[in-house]
């Protein structure tokens, strides 16, 4: 399966799943092959939790431990400040990225648990003061390094936050290529969920994005509320090429676990992939992607030509119809005059005068 790592609004799904182990406390820390590491947790009410975390890729919540031999000395330092330390606090820095623990043993701590790139686990003081970094990293505008005052990532757009007002400001001086990229990249939603925000909004993923109406911003921004919504109760959706915290639109899901902590716990991050294999996957993505396209054309032929064969039935009556507005546009009449001509006609729904629409039932 491609998907090895995760989003910040999946990321927002797990906090939310992970608030049962809130004044629960660190029993042990392990450290697996320098790449996985896992805690061993108490919650209160529900006993023992191991909760697994691969750098720079995703953590969830496990039923596996596989404890190594020997301790590596980062895990050694780990257990020395935090084993037995209460969880008084599980959250995501605004919408990025990135969870903090806040602890407290003696003192308090944070444990800040970053996914993006290759990812970090730095261990900080209530002085911000670093104590222990799984990784050393040097940034434009940042050092993680221990002894060093711990600094935040920049945050980008915060989607959780977004309104109708801002969101549309923002995307009419966007320069990406298109409405779903922007969406993407703009508020940090990722490729897919800005996709799945543009079709659940009726909205063309395609268009520039300093074509967007205020209506279609609103609508955007509903649909944006609705994921807020339901990942407050996640569930584990499985598909080909993704795992998500609710359902896709116009995809089926090849499994449904209860938790998404339990759909990401079948990934294997660590498995080697042959070029051969991705290259047929590819092939095999690219021909359902076609499928599903001329699926959707077939269905647009049969209602179009359905359509057609209805106006042709109704030729007759609606040339008339169309002569008489004609004719009374000719006489230069007001299409208050022409609605109050047409309301006669008893097959007309409705008319719009704004947009100089009719609407016939036929």
């Amino acid at each position: 399966m491609p998907k090895n790592s995760i989003t910040s609004l999946e990321l927002a799904a797990i906090v939310n799943e992970l608030q049962f182990l809130t004044r629960g406390k660190v029993s042990q820390v392990y450290h697996q092959d320098k790449k996985e590491l896992m805690f061993q947790l108490h919650a209160q009410g529900q006993g023992k939790q191991f909760l697994k975390i691969i750098p720079g890729k995703y953590l969830c919540l496990t039923k596996k431990k596989d404890a190594p031999l020997k301790p590596s000395s980062y895990c050694m330092q780990l257990r020395k400040y935090i084993s037995n330390s209460t969880i008084n606090k599980i959250y995501q820095h605004h919408a990025d990225r990135v969870i903090v623990f806040d602890l407290e043993k003696a003192v308090k701590f944070k444990l800040i648990i970053e996914l993006y790139s290759k990812g970090n686990l730095i261990l900080i003081g209530d002085d911000n003061i670093i104590i222990a970094a799984l990784h050393r990293q040097k940034f434009r505008d940042r050092e993680v390094r221990v002894g060093e005052t711990y600094k935040f990532p920049e945050s980008s757009l915060n989607w959780e936050d977004i309104n109708e007002k801002d969101l549309f400001s923002i995307l009419k001086k966007s320069e990406k290529k298109n409405l779903a990229t922007a969406i993407a990249i703009e508020f940090g939603l990722g490729g897919l969920y800005a996709e799945e925000t543009c079709k659940l909004s009726n909205v063309d993923k395609a268009k520039l994005p300093v074509e967007i109406t205020k209506e279609e911003a609103g609508e955007i921004v509903k649909t944006i509320k609705q994921f807020l919504e339901q990942i407050k109760t996640p569930e584990g959706y499985i598909y080909d090429e993704q795992i998500t915290p609710f359902p896709l639109m116009e995809e089926k899901e090849t499994q449904k676990v209860s938790t998404y902590s339990a759909a990401l716990d079948t990934l294997n991050p660590f498995k080697t992939v042959s070029p051969y294999e991705s290259k047929i996957n590819t092939i095999k993505r690219m021909v359902a992607a076609q499928e599903k396209a001329i699926r959707k054309q077939e269905k647009s032929i049969e209602l179009n030509t359905k359509k057609g064969e209805t106006v042709y039935e109704n030729y007759a009556p609606l040339q008339k119809m169309l002569d008489v507005v004609n004719s009374l546009i000719r006489e230069e009449k007001e299409w208050k005059e022409i609605e109050s001509e047409l309301k006669k006609v008893k097959k007309i729904k409705k008319i719009d005068l704004k947009i100089k629409k009719i609407i016939i039932d036929l």
